[in-house]
């Protein structure tokens, strides 16, 4: 898995209520291994094993139990998963697998049988393939995730205070996308271990999964850090394209009405 420092400008929207049973600053976005800072510009470097553990690895397989397809995801609560709705698109909940408390990118998760099982999942009725808009899913796992802050954790999600994320914010993405600027990549060409890698818009790109957080660093007044995940990773251009183009990410900030109803939807 790898992360990213992007720069990105998030949609404004204000006056809205969040749900009272999604996890607080301080439970949530948490974790005993603090991430080592990104430093590189261009392809990526080993991050500290489960310095990132709301981080999810999201398996869609074929009836036969055979992996098709890889996106990211994050743990917002111990029974409920967000993604990108193009992630679930296509898939019935019995193909859906979840991997909590990843680093490494191996074999064990071609068995589907070594994964969490979604129970049910719900893709946003807005969505749109070709734009892009409103590309968010909420998954609710079979069974409830041990969370320890150590290799597990929750993300935070913005609540009523919490201010939109503007243009040269510094963010953080995380996946175990390519490290390569291959068009045609393939899960060979994903690093084997956590990756981080230092990027600023507009035209940075980067090689996360689709459907993995973007986050933001954010301090409780006692000094304490957590993080705050502010995007969506809906879709991305190869940086060895001619023609640069930033990432694009679904706003969670704009989304919380429609994430919030689900989670309360799926108990």
């Amino acid at each position: 898995m790898r992360t990213f420092f992007v720069v990105v400008a998030l949609t404004i929207l204000a006056g809205y209520g969040y749900a009272q049973d999604l996890p607080t600053p301080g439970i949530c976005g948490v974790s005993l291994i603090e991430p080592k800072p990104a430093t590189r510009i261009v392809n990526g470097q080993s991050a500290i094993p489960h310095s990132r553990p709301y981080q999810l690895l999201l398996v869609g397989y074929f009836p036969n139990g055979t992996a098709k397809a890889y996106c990211g995801a994050s743990l917002i609560k111990p029974t409920h998963v967000l993604t990108a709705a193009h992630c679930v698109a296509g898939y019935d909940a019995k193909d859906l697998r979840i991997f909590p408390g990843l680093h490494n990118f191996t074999s064990f998760v071609f068995n589907r049988d070594n994964g969490i099982p979604a129970q049910r999942h719900i893709a946003h009725e807005s969505y749109n393939a070709n734009s892009l808009s409103n590309d968010v899913a909420i998954i609710r796992l079979q069974t409830a995730v041990v969370v320890d802050n150590h290799k597990i954790g929750l993300v935070c999600l913005p609540d009523a205070t919490s201010q939109t994320c503007g243009v040269n914010h510094p963010v953080v993405a995380s996946g175990w996308g390519s490290t390569t600027g291959n068009p045609n990549r393939t899960s060979a060409s994903r690093p084997v271990e956590l990756q981080q890698v230092a990027l600023k818009c507009v035209d940075a790109k980067s090689f996360g999964d689709s459907g993995g957080p973007l986050v933001r660093e954010k301090y409780l007044n006692d000094g304490r850090r957590y993080v705050e995940q502010v995007g969506i990773m809906s879709g991305t251009i190869d940086c060895s394209f001619s023609k640069p183009h930033p990432d694009v990410y679904a706003d969670v900030h704009y989304l919380m009405p429609w994430i919030r109803n689900k989670v309360q939807a799926l108990p």
